[in-house]
């Protein structure tokens, strides 16, 4: 199994609409791409000042899976339409649990 968990901080013009089209554009990815099993979308409390926005975790069947997501039509249409525009940072983890 191979995981990717992402941070995203959005910026001051994202609204709770753009968090919930992120969320759902995230969460209607498997199925759409071979390999990746699930994914895992939270939104941040905003009980403290500074923290991210949104976190993900996407679980894959093999890192080859997770490098085909990279570049998947679908995964940079999500990217391009709903999180490029209002993003502000991002921080990632690869986590491959076969080793």
């Amino acid at each position: 199994m191979f995981r990717h968990v992402g941070l995203l901080t959005l910026n001051d013009e994202a609204t709770t609409t753009n968090r919930n089209g992120i969320a759902e554009a995230l969460r209607a990815l498997p199925g759409q791409i071979a390999g990746l099993e699930k994914a895992e979308v939270c939104t941040d409390a905003g009980l403290s000042e500074g923290n991210a926005h949104l976190m993900f975790t996407m679980t894959f069947d093999s890192k080859a899976s997770w490098e085909a997501y990279r570049t998947h039509a679908a995964h940079v249409a999500v990217l391009t339409d709903h999180i490029k525009p209002v993003l502000a940072s991002k921080t990632f983890v690869q986590i491959d649990e076969s080793l």
